[in-house]
């Protein structure tokens, strides 16, 4: 790639109380995808000014990050009318099932990673189903769509359909079959170790699994503390654990590359357990609305200095766009947060929580220019220009205002992989 560089007004979160706002910025990109710049344009250094431009007055943001989505449930979106328990047993188990037919792995696969890109996320952390193929297929589509992808084959070996009920055996095989195949294979893709949950996991499976993710050094993701039936049905089948978190300490999953979705219902002392393991946390708000699920702790989280990022959670979530996700995590919470904490949590936060703050998730030089454009609500702004706007305005206007189309557009290394037609 020819290096480049674009002007444009930029918003870059620090930390969940500050961002860098620079109304008249520009960023300069390297051969490699790495910005060689990023700030006000009248500090652009002037062997940089040489540098093909572009211009835009929509404001550029860092890529959106998604810490915990469902690729098999992109078409079961809105299945609505039940608890968590009883939504996967009557519409997500039978949905997952479709994809032993590699066709339809294919179709939703290639639907789901478009759909992604246009909503301005540019790192994804997924679960797929428990089928070895439907995962390989999956890979595929997640290197053609070029965005960064962690990726897991769902681990199941009790409690299921038997449409989807593997043994343990079976279930570490194909898994480390994908590792070998995908973990790495490109600079954009990455294996997540997968047991779905505790409630569909034997403890042999769980602690298998924590080896094999410990062998090849790949992520965990898994689900925890989601909805109080769930809890219920984890004591009964672990009455010996203490906690549901200490169901995956005991198993060996709990360490800083382990993901853990939802944790709502989560004690004091299972919070303190997430911290001590340096575990993140993907909250999913939008979710947690849609099935009642509760509310996150955040403030707990935020205090224990718990990594945590926002995840689409699709298919309770209903969208995959980060702006509608930002607004659910306010709302979960039945009041208007401050904008700089959603953006945060939807940037550097997720970045934060993958240990990948060091290449990407705000924009600044040596990282990885992954970068989304958004049009903002001019109306919002009574007739002032950009460069009069504070930046609680244009954070507010961003994350209360912004839908999902608009996003002009996408770069991932540097790359324009979409760009709005009108």
């Amino acid at each position: 790639m020819d290096p480049w560089r674009l002007h444009a007004p930029l918003l870059s979160p620090v930390s969940p109380t500050e961002l860098r706002w620079h109304p008249s910025g520009a960023v300069a990109v390297g051969a490699d995808g790495r910005m060689l710049y990023a700030g006000d344009a009248a500090a652009l250094p002037e062997q940089l000014l040489a540098l093909p431009a572009r211009e835009t007055s929509d404001v550029v943001l860092p890529g959106f990050v998604d810490l915990h989505t469902h690729l098999p449930q992109y078409d079961a979106r809105g299945k609505f009318g039940m608890t968590l328990l009883e939504w996967l047993e009557h519409f997500i188990f039978p949905e997952e099932a479709r994809f032993a037919d590699d066709a339809v792995a294919r179709d939703v696969s290639t639907r789901f990673f478009r759909g992604m890109l246009e909503a301005g996320t540019t790192t994804a952390m997924v679960f797929s189903s428990v089928h070895r193929s439907a995962t390989h297929i999956a890979f595929e589509e997640a290197e053609r769509s070029k965005l960064r992808v962690i990726l897991g084959k769902v681990q199941m070996d009790r409690d299921v359909p038997a449409a989807l009920l593997e043994t343990a055996d079976a279930s570490i095989r194909d898994t480390e079959i994908l590792i070998d195949a995908w973990h790495r294979k490109t600079e954009r893709l990455w294996v997540a170790v997968t047991p779905r949950f505790a409630p569909t996991c034997s403890m042999d499976l769980m602690r298998r699994s924590a080896a094999l993710a410990h062998r090849h050094g790949t992520y965990v993701q898994t689900h925890l503390n989601e909805s109080e039936a769930e809890i219920r049905m984890v004591r009964a089948l672990f009455p010996d654990a203490g906690s549901y978190t200490a169901v995956y300490r005991d198993a060996g999953l709990l360490g800083e590359r382990t993901v853990l979705a939802h944790n709502i219902h989560a004690s004091d002392e299972e919070l303190d357990l997430c911290a001590q393991h340096r575990c993140a946390v993907a909250h999913c708000p939008d979710s947690n609305l849609f099935l009642g699920s509760g509310r996150f702790p955040l403030q707990r989280t935020l205090d224990r200095g718990i990594r945590a990022g926002l995840g689409s959670d699709v298919g309770a979530g209903t969208t995959l766009s980060m702006f509608g996700v930002m607004r659910s995590m306010c709302w979960v919470q039945a009041r208007s947060l401050h904008p700089f904490l959603p953006l945060y949590f939807a940037t550097r936060g997720g970045a934060e929580a993958l240990s990948m703050d060091g290449d990407i998730g705000s924009l600044e030089q040596g990282k990885q220019a992954d970068m989304v454009a958004v049009r903002v609500d001019r109306h919002f702004h009574r007739g002032r220009d950009l460069a009069h706007l504070k930046p609680l305005e244009i954070a507010s206007a961003l994350v209360y205002r912004s839908q999902p189309g608009d996003v002009r557009e996408v770069w991932v290394g540097g790359e324009s992989l979409y760009r709005a037609e009108t």
